[in-house]
């Protein structure tokens, strides 16, 4: 297939959004009534399938996971791709919630704020997780138990596995850019995640992007 950027960032959205986590029952009560209301859309609409794509240059096309509507409503779009644990409800603490607990409007809290001190970047909700993720053993998960019967380990913890931790980055690499690579005759090559600095860079650009759209 020739190569176009605009023809390769629409096939990318398109297995992107396939990929997506989809939790159909979410918002739904064992009554059959549901949780929240009008608010029972996937996170893959509300979060990502109606974000515009943008031109960054000549060569570079871009695109957002999340938005204001997303952030007020489906939050959990970026709790899944940013944590190995989640806390259940009513057990997170000032600390796991962090300063954008405080912000009122719901659709303005940014948990990707990136900050520099003149120094040193530093993103308040990162997580070092060194290897496996080894509190797996201390949270609640599901496993199975000595007659083969899937069950709930660790009941009574605070917090529980999040199977879809880095849910964007297992998407592209469990599949989507090998098919990528032959659909378009391209060449595979080792990903790498952007640094700190890289982020920070890559967010002024969308801000600048974003206010130019705005006016």
């Amino acid at each position: 297939m020739e190569f176009e950027l605009n023809d390769f960032t629409k096939r990318l959205r398109e297995l992107m959004y396939d990929r997506f986590p989809n939790l159909p029952n979410r918002g739904i009560n064992p009554s059959g009534t549901p949780k929240h209301g009008q608010h029972n859309e996937e996170i893959r609409n509300v979060a990502f399938k109606n974000n515009p794509t943008y031109m960054l240059d000549e060569n570079s096309n871009g695109f957002e996971i999340g938005n204001e509507f997303s952030e007020e409503y489906y939050p959990y779009y970026h709790i899944l791709e940013d944590a190995p644990y989640i806390r259940k409800r009513d057990k997170s603490t000032k600390k796991t919630r962090g300063s954008q607990a405080s912000v009122e409007k719901l659709g303005e809290r940014d948990y990707n704020i990136i900050s520099f001190n003149g120094k040193t970047y530093s993103r308040e909700y990162a997580r070092n997780v060194r290897g496996a993720r080894n509190r797996t053993s201390k949270v609640s998960h599901w496993g199975v138990d000595a007659s083969g019967k899937k069950v709930w380990i660790n009941r009574e913890s605070n917090s529980y596995l999040n199977e879809h931790y880095h849910y964007i980055e297992n998407m592209l690499n469990g599949g989507i850019l090998d098919q990528l690579a032959i659909e378009y005759g391209l060449k595979r090559k080792r990903t790498q995640n952007t640094n700190l600095q890289e982020d920070y860079e890559a967010l002024s650009l969308v801000d600048i992007i974003n206010s130019t759209l705005e006016e």
